[in-house]
């Protein structure tokens, strides 16, 4: 929680998704789709977000 707390509501997710998803499997997602759906509204309810704020998330490439 202390890595987000500067962040802002939009940018959270957006954040710690990839960040959850290198402490599980080594390496960070190529694309946003890559992390299943119920991963992404775990992560959201215990980072009080909204899910759908990840799929608005702007990924660069």
């Amino acid at each position: 929680m202390k890595l987000i707390e500067n962040k802002t509501i939009e940018t959270k997710i957006g954040f710690v998704i990839p960040l959850k998803f290198f402490q599980n499997e080594a390496r960070f997602p190529t694309h946003k789709h890559e992390v299943p759906k119920a991963v992404v509204f775990y992560i959201a309810k215990q980072i009080f977000s909204e899910p759908s704020l990840y799929s608005q998330y702007d990924w660069k490439d």
